[in-house]
């Protein structure tokens, strides 16, 4: 009886032991780990590939990447969004016919700042509300402008920067 009321109490009696002494010291690194919002967005996205999609209300090819989402919103004539969490991919789709202002001068006057400027299309970030958000405005002929429009969560500043370089990169392809 003896016995066997040892091989039950010293694992238990083991254990607690174990478990005690492991509140007096600080855990390694490796097991302390605060999974945070920018952390989880980072693994989601791993090794991401790009996906073609074809959009024919755009009139485009838009290529994805494939950790995201294609939304469908049938009642936008010119939009296609790919999301996330709180991140998300807009392309639009302008006519410049009757357009006052282009989609930059717009976002300017919406207090976003230019970040960089090429022949044929313009950077620009800023913030809104509760979000950040990053684009590039190209002018792809005479008749439209596209933007591509990356929003974010603040929190997530760090792990979207290879979503920045992805709207970079980002060109027109009919």
């Amino acid at each position: 009886m003896l016995k066997r009321l040892l091989r039950i109490v010293t694992p238990a009696l083991m254990l607690a032991v174990t478990l005690g002494s492991c509140g007096s010291k600080p855990q390694p690194k490796a097991y302390y780990n605060v999974l945070t919002s920018d952390d989880s967005l980072t693994i989601k996205m791993g090794q991401w590939d790009l996906i073609k999609y074809r959009s024919d209300k755009l009139g485009m090819e838009i290529n994805y990447p494939s950790f995201l989402y294609h939304q469908e919103l049938p009642t936008e004539h010119s939009q296609e969004v790919f999301i996330a969490d709180d991140v998300s991919i807009s392309v639009i789709v302008d006519s410049l016919n009757g357009m006052t202002y282009s989609a930059g001068q717009q976002m300017m006057g919406m207090g976003a700042d230019l970040v960089s400027v090429g022949d044929d299309y313009s950077i620009l970030t800023g913030a809104e509300d509760d979000w950040e958000y990053y684009g590039k405005v190209i002018e792809d002929d005479t008749v439209r402008v596209v933007t591509v429009m990356l929003r974010y969560g603040p929190h997530h500043a760090e792990a979207v920067e290879p979503l920045r370089e992805w709207v970079n990169q980002f060109s027109v392809r009919k």
